[in-house]
């Protein structure tokens, strides 16, 4: 919420429904399963509803919720329990996006410190100096990791320059 408003029912589900399908994304590129993701998509909006917090503006909202899921993930997959899950083997069939669902799957299979910064730049549109400002990351590094993201992403397209 904005400044000066309210946490109604209907404004939460508007805030849901406008986010709901960000949120989705970035805690399944921690979980790469669909049920661990929808358990962390609840969690998260739990804490919209438990804390309320008062935004900025609009971007300050989206901002949150992606620092939020960020931060939820990393911290469910430090449980005991989680580590002895391998999630590699879990079919990740999930994502509803047709066109883009092909690169989001190379997208998803990066490293876990490229995976993020990629998604965040090219599907929500952020710059570098919001992404570095919200990962806690300096600028120049993500940048670097946005480079050697792409450099990987093309090796899994097909890509593999001028040979």
């Amino acid at each position: 919420m904005t400044k000066n408003m309210e946490y109604t029912p209907e404004r939460i589900t508007d805030l849901y429904n406008k986010y709901v399908d960000m949120v989705y994304r970035i805690c399944f590129m921690f979980f790469k399963n669909e049920i661990d993701t929808e358990d962390a998509v609840q969690a998260i909006f739990m804490k919209v509803i438990e804390k309320e917090p008062t935004f900025a503006s609009i971007e300050h909202e989206k901002a949150w919720l992606i620092v939020t899921a960020q931060n939820h993930c990393k911290n469910q997959l430090k449980h005991w329990w989680q580590k002895r899950i391998e999630f590699d083997s879990v079919a990740h069939d999930s994502v509803h996006h047709d066109e883009e669902s092909g690169v989001l799957e190379l997208v998803l299979k990066l490293p876990d410190k490229f995976k993020l910064p990629i998604y965040l730049h090219y599907y929500e549109g952020y710059s570098t100096d919001e992404i570095a400002q919200m990962l806690d990351v300096n600028a120049s590094t993500l940048r670097s990791r946005l480079k050697k993201g792409r450099e990987l992403l093309k090796l899994g397209i097909g890509g593999e320059g001028d040979e």
